[in-house]
């Protein structure tokens, strides 16, 4: 359809923009507690400057009153003994009112671990255009959930739908669902379980599952950048569609194909500026018969505390692809993304 196209393309365009502009407007368009307090009060405890330290610290209580708590607990972690003896009973009080909050919360039960309040979200969407098994102009959304439990667990969910139509046929229609869990018993060092499902019309398979476990080290974590790797073994079951001739004629029926692989995978993030920031995250799977190479990076730049701009590109490779469909696959991506 035409006018789906032209929707598109122009979505992708304003994304594109906004991503440019905020790059330099956000600094100026942030009102959070989190506008650069942190790093000065870091400056004057390394400095060791009791005095600058407590200006900074009086002056970001009184710029941001709605994040005294937040401040209050920052400041102690650096230099409690410079701080007055009220602020440190406020911040006592807070974890006090934090913990007690926690443990009515984990009376509940299973409601505790379900509730959907207490996951951090990220809603997106956007504009994109790809090539390989399709090329069209598509719109996306994608929803994303994170949660820590205490400081062992973390839990990663990740949804994903592109829709792509040209010249009024659809001509991409892809649902993928990622869940990671992190088990992380030592410093650095964890153990996962990486699970995903993908559903994609134009791939040459109905439906796709891989699982994973694996072990994890985190190489790199500052407060600027961070670097982990993965690696493990899993399973991979393909659901293959059938295939036919030019005249109907069935050539190779449906199956299902199960492959025991490896996994590799790498996850890195930069911190560009208080408000841009890069990520990049590649997998490598490693089969009897196949082997896919995923990558997948974004820039995002910050508009505000709930809100920002988005540019991302993702490309696959398939060893020995199904007939009838490319080795690679490309999408780009401009949206829009909502944190709630």
């Amino acid at each position: 359809m035409a006018l789906t196209r032209q929707i598109c393309k122009r979505s992708l365009i304003a994304a594109t923009q906004i991503l440019l502009l905020s790059t330099f407007l956000a600094p100026m368009a942030t009102a959070s507690g989190s506008a650069g307090y942190e790093a000065m009060l870091k400056t004057a405890a390394a400095a060791d400057n009791q005095a600058t330290f407590e200006v900074i610290l009086n002056t970001a209580l009184q710029t941001w009153p709605n994040d005294r708590d937040a401040i209050l607990a920052f400041a102690k972690g650096l230099k409690a003994d410079w701080m007055e003896p009220q602020q440190i009973k406020e911040v006592e009080e807070a974890e006090a009112r934090k913990k007690a909050a926690e443990d009515a919360s984990k009376a509940r039960g299973l409601i505790y671990y379900l509730d959907p309040k207490l996951w951090n979200g990220q809603a997106e969407l956007g504009a994109g255009s790809s090539t390989g098994d399709s090329d069209e102009q598509s719109v996306s959304l994608g929803l994303s959930f994170n949660r820590d439990f205490g400081s062992r667990w973390s839990h990663q969910l990740d949804l994903d739908f592109d829709l792509g139509r040209t010249e009024g046929e659809t001509t991409r229609e892809r649902f993928v669902t990622k869940y990671e869990t992190l088990w992380k018993p030592w410093a650095h060092t964890y153990l996962l379980n990486y699970t995903e499902f993908e559903v994609d019309r134009f791939s040459g398979y109905d439906y796709r599952v891989i699982e994973n476990l694996g072990v994890g080290h985190q190489l790199i974590d500052t407060d600027r950048q961070s670097l982990r790797l993965e690696g493990g073994p899993g399973i991979r079951i393909s659901r293959v569609e059938a295939t036919y001739d030019d005249l109907g004629a069935l050539l190779e029926p449906a199956m299902t194909e199960t492959e025991f692989l490896g996994r590799i995978s790498s996850t890195y993030e930069l911190k560009l500026s208080d408000t841009v920031t890069f990520k990049d995250r590649a997998s490598v799977l490693i089969g009897v018969d196949m082997t896919s190479v995923e990558n997948w990076l974004q820039f995002s730049a910050r508009i505000n505390s709930h809100l920002a701009a988005r540019l991302s590109f993702e490309v696959k490779y398939e060893s020995e692809p199904p007939v009838g469909t490319a080795a690679w696959d490309t999408i780009t991506r401009a949206a829009l993304v909502y944190d709630f």
